[in-house]
Protein backbone atom coordinates (compact mmCIF):
# COMPACT_ATOMS: atom_id res chain seq x y z
CA UNK A 1 0.00 0.00 0.00
CA UNK A 2 1.01 3.58 -0.47
CA UNK A 3 2.38 5.63 2.41
CA UNK A 4 -0.93 7.47 2.75
CA UNK A 5 -4.11 5.44 2.75
CA UNK A 6 -7.64 6.77 2.91
CA UNK A 7 -8.99 3.98 5.09
CA UNK A 8 -12.54 5.28 5.25
CA UNK A 9 -12.96 5.50 1.46
CA UNK A 10 -11.21 2.17 0.86
CA UNK A 11 -13.45 0.36 3.34
CA UNK A 12 -16.52 2.10 1.88
CA UNK A 13 -15.65 0.88 -1.63
CA UNK A 14 -15.05 -2.66 -0.37
CA UNK A 15 -18.44 -2.57 1.35
CA UNK A 16 -20.08 -1.61 -1.94
CA UNK A 17 -18.42 -4.60 -3.61
CA UNK A 18 -19.53 -6.87 -0.76
CA UNK A 19 -23.13 -5.66 -1.02
CA UNK A 20 -23.03 -6.19 -4.78
CA UNK A 21 -22.03 -9.83 -4.26
CA UNK A 22 -24.70 -10.25 -1.59
CA UNK A 23 -27.36 -8.80 -3.91
CA UNK A 24 -26.24 -10.99 -6.79
CA UNK A 25 -26.60 -14.08 -4.61
CA UNK A 26 -30.01 -12.97 -3.32
CA UNK A 27 -31.21 -12.36 -6.89
CA UNK A 28 -30.03 -15.84 -7.92
CA UNK A 29 -27.92 -14.56 -10.79
CA UNK A 30 -26.74 -17.23 -13.21
CA UNK A 31 -23.68 -18.92 -11.63
CA UNK A 32 -22.53 -19.96 -15.09
CA UNK A 33 -21.94 -16.30 -15.88
CA UNK A 34 -20.92 -14.90 -12.50
CA UNK A 35 -19.46 -17.61 -10.27
CA UNK A 36 -15.83 -17.40 -11.44
CA UNK A 37 -15.79 -13.61 -11.21
CA UNK A 38 -17.46 -13.77 -7.79
CA UNK A 39 -14.74 -16.09 -6.44
CA UNK A 40 -12.12 -13.69 -7.86
CA UNK A 41 -13.91 -10.77 -6.18
CA UNK A 42 -14.00 -12.62 -2.85
CA UNK A 43 -10.25 -13.23 -3.09
CA UNK A 44 -9.67 -9.57 -3.98
CA UNK A 45 -11.72 -8.37 -0.99
CA UNK A 46 -9.84 -10.83 1.24
CA UNK A 47 -6.49 -9.39 0.12
CA UNK A 48 -7.70 -5.81 0.55
CA UNK A 49 -8.97 -6.49 4.06
CA UNK A 50 -5.64 -8.10 4.93
CA UNK A 51 -3.70 -5.14 3.56
CA UNK A 52 -5.86 -2.57 5.35
CA UNK A 53 -5.54 -4.43 8.64
CA UNK A 54 -1.76 -4.63 8.29
CA UNK A 55 -1.61 -0.88 7.65
CA UNK A 56 -3.81 -0.11 10.64
CA UNK A 57 -1.76 -2.44 12.87
CA UNK A 58 1.43 -0.64 11.91
CA UNK A 59 -0.05 2.83 12.31
CA UNK A 60 -0.62 3.14 16.06
CA UNK A 61 -0.64 6.94 15.96
CA UNK A 62 -3.44 7.29 13.42
CA UNK A 63 -5.96 9.64 15.00
CA UNK A 64 -9.07 7.72 13.91
CA UNK A 65 -7.47 4.30 14.14
CA UNK A 66 -10.06 2.67 16.41
CA UNK A 67 -12.90 4.06 14.28
CA UNK A 68 -11.33 2.60 11.14
CA UNK A 69 -10.70 -0.70 12.93
CA UNK A 70 -14.39 -0.75 13.83
CA UNK A 71 -15.33 -0.01 10.19
CA UNK A 72 -13.03 -2.79 9.00
CA UNK A 73 -14.46 -5.20 11.58
CA UNK A 74 -18.00 -4.40 10.45
CA UNK A 75 -16.96 -4.93 6.82
CA UNK A 76 -15.45 -8.29 7.81
CA UNK A 77 -18.69 -9.25 9.62
CA UNK A 78 -20.80 -8.65 6.50
CA UNK A 79 -18.16 -10.39 4.38
CA UNK A 80 -18.32 -13.45 6.69
CA UNK A 81 -22.10 -13.59 6.34
CA UNK A 82 -21.74 -13.86 2.57
CA UNK A 83 -19.01 -16.48 2.89
CA UNK A 84 -21.15 -18.49 5.33
CA UNK A 85 -24.05 -18.28 2.88
CA UNK A 86 -21.84 -19.62 0.12
CA UNK A 87 -20.41 -22.37 2.31
CA UNK A 88 -23.63 -23.55 3.93
CA UNK A 89 -26.41 -21.85 2.02
CA UNK A 90 -29.02 -23.23 -0.28
CA UNK A 91 -28.71 -20.60 -3.00
CA UNK A 92 -27.76 -21.34 -6.60
CA UNK A 93 -24.21 -20.07 -6.05
CA UNK A 94 -23.61 -22.37 -3.09
CA UNK A 95 -24.86 -25.37 -5.03
CA UNK A 96 -22.69 -24.46 -8.04
CA UNK A 97 -19.40 -24.45 -6.08
CA UNK A 98 -17.03 -27.27 -6.91
CA UNK A 99 -14.70 -28.73 -4.25
CA UNK A 100 -11.82 -26.34 -5.04
CA UNK A 101 -14.14 -23.33 -4.84
CA UNK A 102 -15.57 -24.58 -1.53
CA UNK A 103 -12.05 -24.85 -0.13
CA UNK A 104 -11.23 -21.36 -1.41
CA UNK A 105 -14.34 -19.89 0.20
CA UNK A 106 -13.64 -21.76 3.43
CA UNK A 107 -10.06 -20.45 3.55
CA UNK A 108 -11.23 -16.89 2.94
CA UNK A 109 -13.88 -17.27 5.67
CA UNK A 110 -11.27 -18.55 8.15
CA UNK A 111 -8.90 -15.65 7.39
CA UNK A 112 -11.75 -13.17 7.76
CA UNK A 113 -12.66 -14.64 11.15
CA UNK A 114 -9.00 -14.44 12.25
CA UNK A 115 -8.82 -10.80 11.16
CA UNK A 116 -11.92 -9.94 13.19
CA UNK A 117 -10.31 -11.52 16.26
CA UNK A 118 -7.10 -9.64 15.55
CA UNK A 119 -8.99 -6.35 15.25
CA UNK A 120 -10.68 -6.99 18.58
CA UNK A 121 -7.29 -7.66 20.19
CA UNK A 122 -5.80 -4.48 18.73
CA UNK A 123 -8.69 -2.33 20.00
CA UNK A 124 -8.49 -3.84 23.49
CA UNK A 125 -4.72 -3.36 23.55
CA UNK A 126 -5.08 0.21 22.28
CA UNK A 127 -7.67 1.05 24.93
CA UNK A 128 -5.49 -0.41 27.67
CA UNK A 129 -2.27 1.32 26.64
CA UNK A 130 -1.23 4.67 28.01
CA UNK A 131 -1.10 7.04 25.13
CA UNK A 132 1.42 9.78 25.68
CA UNK A 133 0.20 13.25 24.86
CA UNK A 134 1.25 14.74 21.57
CA UNK A 135 1.95 18.05 23.30
CA UNK A 136 3.27 18.00 26.86
CA UNK A 137 1.75 20.11 29.59
CA UNK A 138 4.76 22.48 29.59
CA UNK A 139 4.61 22.89 25.82
CA UNK A 140 0.88 23.57 25.94
CA UNK A 141 1.34 26.12 28.73
CA UNK A 142 4.09 27.84 26.72
CA UNK A 143 1.93 27.92 23.58
CA UNK A 144 -1.11 29.35 25.39
CA UNK A 145 0.76 31.94 27.44
CA UNK A 146 2.65 33.40 24.48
Amino acid sequence: MDKWTNFEDSIFILNIRIRMIRDMIILNADPGLFLGKTIDDLSFIDLCHESLLASLKNNGRLIERNEQLYNLSESERIFCEILDGLSHGENVFASALDQVMKETVSGIRNRSFERRNSIEDIVVESNNSNIEPVVSYDELHELLSG
